[in-house]
């Protein structure tokens, strides 16, 4: 079956499901019936609304189901998500990026997928990393082009962090956990009202310490442990309603993490790098045979590895009711980023490569954002719309950006190459979205509602890098686009079914090559465009007696621009550029699904196929995209699980027992067909909690958890030097072992 007869069979089975079969058994076993599978609420709209009627795929987590799940990092969000993955390999693994429907970054370049925390656009990247699951609301993974009403153009998607707000009870709550490894983390949230409702404080933290699970064996740096957590997190939280119309909502936030950095393992030496420099370095040749009696918890650096990253982000929200139907809403954030590392990028104990920021931070980003918004209702309530401005600012702060590059032979001959690169940018937008309900404001086609969005977007992006002791080039390109969203939602047999037909498109910015003469065609590169069509289904119901939950939806994306990286001849030298280099088509289909046969049971699966392929590519591009893998996109993803809770008596408690299954089929990191290893074998593992909760009517809870039950072994990423530069190398990241451990968790007040 070709791609797009899948695509379109996906099509026609949502259409047919929402036709017959679901929405007659919805009907059949009155779905007007109130849910036993509780009521789910999103924001991707930027409102409150129920998971079932907003015509966008979104994937949403509670704070109960991020436990149950073991959701610790990027990469185990990632594996939760349809159609979502993180890239590690080589640098820091709390460094990972995510991708989303083949979203992703590229050197140089913006994200594909923007994190937002309360509300505001966060692209340094520190939301999802360990040690930012705390006392949160909810995570909710958008997936597709948000083009339209979030701060930042996004290609594959937003994710969504919302930490809990103060209320106006005191409560809270104070968890320990420890486990092998060394495990121990201590996490805890304290609500304090202090006038009532009407001054309210929050505060809550994390803070984690476990060895690390890679161990060097020598012998410059023997018995050093890499993968380790050392962190630090803390959020102070207050909201104040001066009067019945204005609400002030602060938040302040610090996160350190300072650990010995990742445990990457060699695999592969290219032996031309061994006939270039075997001589000078006495047992090269057996490296990766060394490498491999060692396994893939055991190595061995010429680098001290590191990294430590400083963060801190102060935000606020003001709300103001001008009428029943009308408010404006203001939120204002401004965050520092500090991160220094340092990784062998050989994985080898010879001095091949690497790059070290001991002295000064290579990333040190301060970010201002501001955006405005009415939001309004009209038509009795029939049409919801939302108009705004958009502004962030990104400062680079001085001295920065500083790396040494130890690069073979320049390194043996003359040290390590200091580079300072200084990057900024600036973004600003205005924009407007409405929702009709048609049924409310007609009087006919009920249950119909239209949507339509439009937002302006110009940004400015500067780049420059100096290799001393020789000049610093660089440039800046200024980007403008418009973003378009237009989708139709059928709600039917009383809102048991939604039927959906999205419409949109986002652009991810251009920017500037770094170290490229302004006077060169490869100077700087184009914004990319992910033009998208998405039909769901999203449907609620009861058959035979079983409360279910079906949501699924298809899409078809048309990419262009494509942000590819791509050595090209600049000024007589070989240089990694970033390249408007191919267009390509990525389509695929997403299912989830939630069912509780009986009382105490639920099930959960979902499931992802993504179909992706280049369709065009640049002549400058051709000799080394033409014919490879399109990376980011595993063709298949499924994850299933499920949890039962049983009341054993107010004397003892209640148990739950929760486990959950993830499996994602072989992927690629690959940008180019220059890359050693195109495809990185596919992966499953179990994750199980019992939990004990209310012990003894107390509020008391104790859990025992275990991550990687089978203790699977698999490679999450990797660094591909092979065909590139001098190193000749690649290197895998692989997951953490099996982990276990116990929880305590004591809730007071409410």
């Amino acid at each position: 079956m070709t791609a797009r007869r899948l695509w379109l069979s996906s099509v026609a089975f949502i259409a047919l499901a929402s036709a017959s079969g679901v929405a007659a058994q919805a009907v059949a076993t009155a779905a007007q019936a109130p849910s036993t599978l509780g009521e789910v609420v999103v924001t991707a709209r930027r409102r409150a609304e129920n998971l079932q009627k907003v015509p966008v795929a979104v994937t949403a987590f509670t704070s109960q189901t991020i436990e149950q799940k073991g959701i610790k990092d990027q990469s185990t969000l990632a594996d939760f998500t349809p159609s979502m993955m993180t890239i590690t390999g080589g640098q820091p693994s709390e460094a990972a990026f995510f991708a989303l429907r083949g979203q992703g970054p590229a050197f140089g370049s913006v994200p594909g997928v923007v994190t937002y925390f309360s509300e505001v656009a966060n692209p340094v990247g520190i939301d999802g990393r360990v040690g930012t699951y705390f006392d949160l609301a909810s995570v909710q993974v958008l997936a597709g082009p948000q083009g339209t009403l979030f701060g930042k153009n996004a290609t594959g998607g937003n994710i969504l962090f919302e930490p809990a707000r103060p209320t106006d009870r005191f409560e809270g709550y104070l968890r320990g956990e420890y486990g092998n490894y060394n495990d121990r983390r201590l996490e805890g949230a304290v609500n304090l009202p202090i006038i009532g409702d009407k001054l309210m404080l929050r505060v809550a933290g994390e803070i984690g310490r476990r060895d690390g699970y890679t161990v060097d064996v020598g012998p410059f740096f023997a018995g050093r442990k890499y993968d380790n957590l050392n962190y630090d997190s803390v959020r102070v939280s207050l909201t104040a309603r001066p009067t019945d119309r204005i609400e002030l909502y602060t938040v302040f936030r610090y996160y350190l993490s300072d650990n010995n950095g990742p445990g990457t393992v060699l695999e592969q030496l290219n032996p031309a790098t061994v006939a270039a420099f075997g001589a000078y370095l006495p047992g090269l040749a057996d490296a990766v045979a060394n490498q491999e009696k060692l396994g893939v918890r055991k190595v061995s650096y010429d680098l001290p590895e590191f990294s430590k990253t400083e963060y801190w982000q102060v935000l606020n929200h003001l709300n103001v009711k001008i009428s029943d139907d009308l408010q404006f809403q203001n939120i204002i954030s401004y965050s520092r980023f500090r991160d220094h590392y340092a990784y062998d990028y050989d994985a080898s104990p010879f001095p091949l490569g690497g790059q070290s920021s001991k002295d000064f931070p290579v990333l040190a980003p301060n970010y201002f954002t501001e955006e405005a918004r009415l939001q309004g209702k009209a038509l009795e309530g029939a049409l919801n719309y939302t108009v705004g401005v958009y502004h962030d600012e990104q400062t680079w702060n001085s001295p920065a950006g500083i790396e040494d590059y130890y690069v073979i032979p320049v390194d043996l001959l003359f040290g390590p190459l200091t580079a300072v690169f200084v990057d900024k940018n600036s973004s600003n937008a205005v924009f407007g979205q409405a929702t009709l309900d048609v049924g409310e404001a007609t009087g006919i086609l009920h249950g119909l509602s239209l949507t339509g969005g439009l937002r302006y977007t110009w940004e400015r992006s500067e780049t420059s890098v100096q290799i001393e002791p020789g000049p610093s080039v660089g440039g800046v390109v200024d980007s403008r686009y418009p973003s378009y969203t237009v989708s139709a939602d059928q709600a039917l047999f009383g809102n048991a079914a939604h039927v959906y037909v999205t419409a949109r498109d986002a652009f991810k910015s251009g920017g500037v090559n770094a170290g490229v003469p302004p006077s060169s065609p490869f100077a700087t590169f184009a914004p990319e465009e992910l033009q998208d069509v998405e039909v769901g289904l999203k449907s609620e119901f009861t058959a035979g007696g079983v409360p279910l939950r079906l949501n699924m939806d298809a899409y078809h994306g048309d990419y262009s621009n494509i942000q590819r990286t791509t050595p090209q001849v600049v000024s007589g030298v070989v240089l990694n550029v970033n390249e408007s280099a191919a267009k390509a088509v990525i389509q695929g289909f997403e299912f989830t699904g939630v069912a509780a046969p009986f009382r105490g049971l639920t099930l959960t699966a979902a499931y992802s196929y993504i179909d992706s392929k280049y369709t065009k590519v640049t002549p400058a591009a051709e000799a080394i995209l033409q014919g490879s893998a399109f990376p980011y996109t595993p063709r298949n993803k499924i994850t299933v699980g499920g949890s039962y809770d049983r009341a054993l008596g107010d004397d003892v408690g209640t148990l739950v027992l929760s486990a959950n299954y993830t499996y994602q089929s072989s992927f690629s990191t690959a940008q180019t067909n220059l890359s050693r290893v195109d495809f990185l074998p596919g992966y499953g593992y179990v994750n199980a909690e019992a939990d004990l909760t209310s012990i003894g009517g107390r509020p008391i809870d104790i859990a025992l958890f275990v991550d990687n039950l089978t203790n699977a072994t698999y490679a999450t990423g990797l660094a591909d030097f092979y065909n590139t530069g001098t190193t000749g190398t690649v290197s895998y990241t692989f997951a953490p072992p099996r982990m276990f451990g116990v929880r305590l968790r004591y809730r007071f007040g409410g």
